[in-house]
């Protein structure tokens, strides 16, 4: 498979420019961002609503209508 270790390529600047990293590693990454991306929404929607319901009440309301 090659060279799997991360490797990091500077510019003369000194500044950062690719970093290679395993698939694993960035399939991880990914999954932490999008949970930070829910958390985020969830905070933002608490903040900016007045009437959340409970999941038991969605549910709830969902099997009274047949969508459950």
């Amino acid at each position: 498979m090659g060279n799997t270790k991360p490797q990091l390529t500077v510019r003369k600047s000194g500044q950062k420019d690719v970093l290679l990293v395993r698939r694993s590693h960035y399939r991880r990454l990914l999954r932490r961002i999008e949970d930070l991306e829910d958390a985020l929404a969830l905070a933002r929607a608490e903040n900016n609503s007045k009437n959340l319901l409970d999941y038991a009440e969605v549910r709830k309301r969902l099997k009274r209508v047949g969508k459950l």
